[in-house]
Parts: C-alpha cells; sequence; structure tokens
C-alpha cells in the first residue's frame, strides 16, 4: 500500500461521501496536492499503527468543516474498505491508519515488478536502464565521500544480498503471501511501510542531499532491525512457506537500497 494508492482511496471515499450527502459537493474534486501520508513513528511495544495523515486539517477550512467533523467522516469510509484494518482520529483531526497485512505487503510485488525504476527517481518519459545483476555498480562513478556517509545502508544491502544466496542455496523459492503466512511481525510492517514510503520522501526532498541521504539511512535501520529467519534453522525444520514469502521482502529491501544508492551516487555491494 504506497501513498499513491492510499491517496486514491481517499478520494474514493471522499467522493461517495459527497454522493450520501455526508461531505459538500467540493470535496468530489480530490484531496489537496502534495504529501498526504507518512509513515507512523512507533508508539510502544507491539502497538504499530502504518500511516498518518493531515489531509483533514490542510482540506476542512476548503469544505467549511472543522479537522475532526472532516476526519470522522473520512474515517467512517476508510474503516469500510477492505484494505484498511483500523482507522484513529485524534481530537486534531489526524487521522491515524493501519492497513490489512496483505495490503501492507503489495508493496514487495511493486518492487519486484520494477526492480531498476523504484525509488531510482527516474526523470518523467525517461527509459529504465536494462536490470543489471545484484551488486552493480551506479552507472555514474562512486563518490567516495558518499559512499562513506551512506556506509550503513551499503551494509545493509549486503547483508540482504547474503541472508538472499543463503536462502537460495538451501532451495528456498520465492513465495507471495497466503492466508497462514503474511509478513505481520512489527519489524516486517515498520520495513515494509518504509519501502513503500521511500519514493515519495526521496522525491520531497529532492536537491536536499542531506535530508535525502538520511531517508535512506533511515530505511537501512530498519532493514537492519529485522532478524526473522529466511530459511530452517536445522535440518529437522520444516520448510515453511513463510521463509519464500520473506525471500521476496529481503529481495525486495535490497533492490530499493540499491536503486537508492544509485540515486544519491554510492555503489551497493554484493558483499562487504
Amino acid at each position: 500500500m504506497t501513498p499513491e494508492r492510499l491517496r486514491a482511496l481517499l478520494d474514493d471515499v471522499a467522493a461517495e461521501a459527497v454522493a450520501q450527502d455526508r461531505l459538500p459537493a467540493e470535496a468530489a474534486d480530490g484531496a489537496p496536492a502534495g504529501p498526504l501520508f507518512r509513515p507512523v513513528l512507533p508508539r510502544g511495544e507491539g502497538e504499530v499503527a502504518d500511516w498518518v495523515t493531515p489531509v483533514a486539517q490542510r482540506w476542512s477550512r476548503a469544505l467549511s468543516l472543522t479537522p475532526r467533523e472532516l476526519a470522522r467522516v473520512l474515517a467512517a469510509g476508510l474503516v469500510a474498505r477492505p484494505e484498511v484494518a483500523a482507522v484513529e482520529v485524534a481530537p486534531s483531526g489526524l487521522v491515524t491508519l493501519t492497513v490489512t497485512d496483505e495490503a501492507r505487503g503489495q508493496v514487495v510485488a511493486a518492487v519486484l515488478a520494477d526492480p531498476t525504476g523504484y525509488a531510482r527517481g527516474m526523470p518523467s518519459g525517461a527509459v529504465p536502464p536494462a536490470a543489471s545483476p545484484p551488486g552493480s555498480p551506479p552507472t555514474s562513478t562512486p563518490d567516495p565521500s558518499v559512499s562513506d556517509r551512506l556506509a550503513p545502508a551499503r551494509r545493509a544491502h549486503a547483508r540482504l544480498r547474503r541472508l538472499v544466496r543463503n536462502a537460495e542455496a538451501v532451495g528456498v523459492y520465492q513465495r507471495g503471501q497466503g492466508a497462514r503466512d503474511r509478513l505481520a511481525d512489527v519489524a516486517e510492517r515498520l520495513l515494509l511501510v518504509a519501502l513503500a514510503d521511500l519514493p515519495q520522501r526521496l522525491a520531497a526532498h529532492e536537491g536536499d542531499r542531506a535530508r535525502q541521504e538520511r531517508a535512506l539511512l533511515d530505511l537501512a535501520g530498519l532493514a537492519d532491525a529485522w532478524h526473522l529467519p529466511l530459511r530452517p534453522r536445522t535440518v529437522d525444520d520444516p520448510d515453511e512457506r513463510v521463509h519464500g514469502v520473506r525471500l521476496g521482502l529481503a529481495r525486495a529491501a535490497s533492490l530499493v537500497l540499491r536503486n537508492g544508492l544509485h540515486r544519491l551516487g554510492a555503489d551497493a555491494p554484493e558483499r562487504m
């Protein structure tokens, strides 16, 4: 579930509320321009939501409503959608969403479907470069100072590539999510949301290298905090399907880190 998909969902909910006379007709034109959703910071042990949006605060004046009034209408429509597991409305009008495990995990397929372009920042209308093997260098010569600053992201990429190699070596096959093998651990949830958010975050800070590097390092930190196994621990362990699902996440996260590193002028080593 990417910010773009969340915006489309929000616009659908607003249009539906207009049709039900719960919002003014102007709401059918869609939510205000600009980024609307950002990841929620962890609030406590085992207490995790996915996205927060100030859309009601930014949009309410144009609709002659208070932020809380608008937020409650939007929340009622959002929680009825199959992709949404829970919605909270703060007194200020901030809306916090938790999406379903299935919806959250869709970003893996989105990354794997665009392995050279996702988070790469290709100009509009440009043709993405041909797929390159994992660990290949960026098209331009890496800047040593950039590579040094982004060393944690480079190490995180190398670690993920090692996990993928080791899983493949023992016969783990990549699988999509199923009913009983979803990516639902807190570390996985945080990583999935960060993968979905990174293209928006990098684009929002285009021209501000420090913030772009910070965004990539934040993603690397979440990748390093993910320690669930991608393969059986012992020879007696069953070949659980969840290992194949986690293999897909590891591949997706390594691709996003690689593309981000190349975008910022650093290499993405296969081994470190």
